[in-house]
């Protein structure tokens, strides 16, 4: 793989840090990574919202020691090293197609390779370099993951470490993958959007990030979608983050259930047609289900992330969710 020409040949890494909402957390994330970054790489904040959140963002940048410098899409040009960019996009366009203002960004100034972070994470062990001597070294590799450290809290509080996960075709759960030799074996593996490098020219290969989930499924509908242009997916181990997880919409908030649902229906009629049938048996199933345990909450969620699907509405959703679901 010879990397694009360009006039920051010395840049090899843009990282891609999306912010909605959660501006002191988003700078713990990028504190910590351009103090352990090598000057070859560049960090990213891409403000979502920014019509809402430009504000409160920048009066957490100027309360930093953190030097920061906005970035003009007009006339684009990339921090000096050591110096966070910042971008502002006015709408909330979304987890991927936040990103991928960031990514068209890394492009048209010929940056090769893309690091995309979760804001809610906090580089451990390792660096970028790492991850570009692996992707140098295995051009045949599309997609790369990182370890990534979490702790979850049922059925106790324990800690989990993942790159991705595994699709089981029975249900569409989901369980955690934590091997680079499964990611590039298993089929049904996917490296997680929560810490995702490769190198730009696939991405652009790919169309980017799917935009039209919104939130969500986008991450294995892109590694199903480089498998299919002939790449592998793999990890790096030597590189660990943590990660708090599900910061903007809340851990197993309405809002999440319901992009979970509605973007799981999109995504087995796209890559699994033939289980839809099954899945929509599963579906009346889940509903009989709540309503034995009294949990219209969760009716409701299924129900509207259903129809949803069935008139095909993708992208943002103009419903209103309660902040939690009831106990």
């Amino acid at each position: 793989m010879s990397p694009p020409q360009g006039p920051f040949l010395d840049v090899q890494v843009g990282i891609v840090v999306l912010n909605y909402h959660h501006p002191v957390e988003t700078l713990a994330c990028v504190q910590r990574l351009v103090s352990q970054e090598p000057a070859t790489s560049r960090v990213l904040w891409v403000e979502n919202d920014a019509q809402a959140a430009r504000e409160e963002a920048l009066a957490v940048l100027h309360g930093s020691d953190l030097p920061f410098q906005e970035i003009d899409l007009a006339s684009p040009s990339l921090p000096p090293a050591g110096t966070l960019g910042v971008i502002f996009n006015n709408e909330n366009l979304g987890y991927a197609e936040g990103n991928n203002v960031g990514l068209r960004l890394l492009r048209g100034l010929s940056v090769p390779f893309a690091w995309v972070l979760n804001n809610d994470t906090l580089l451990v062990e390792g660096n970028s370099e790492i991850l570009v001597k692996a992707a140098l070294a295995r051009p045949e590799v599309g997609i790369w993951g990182t370890n990534i450290l979490a702790d979850h809290h049922h059925p106790t509080t324990h800690s989990v470490t993942y790159m991705g996960g595994r699709l089981d075709l029975k249900d569409f759960s989901i369980s955690l993958v934590d091997r680079p030799d499964t990611l590039e074996t298993d089929p049904l593996a996917y490296v997680s959007g929560c810490s995702l490098f490769a190198s730009i020219q696939v991405l652009e290969s790919l169309d980017y990030i799917p935009s039209e989930y919104f939130l969500y499924y986008e991450d294995p509908a892109l590694t199903f979608e480089a498998r299919k242009l002939g790449y592998l997916v793999s990890g790096v181990p030597e590189v660990q983050v943590y990660h708090l997880e599900s910061l903007s919409t809340g851990r197993r908030s309405p809002l999440m259930e319901f992009y979970n649902r509605r973007n799981r229906w999109f995504f087995i009629q796209r890559y699994f047609p033939d289980h839809l049938a099954r899945q929509k048996r599963h579906f009346w199933y889940r509903i009989q289900k709540w309503v034995f345990r009294g949990r219209f909450d969760r009716i409701r969620i299924e129900i509207l992330a259903f129809l949803d699907f069935r008139k095909g509405r993708m992208g943002p959703t103009h419903r209103a969710f309660a902040r939690r679901l009831s106990k």
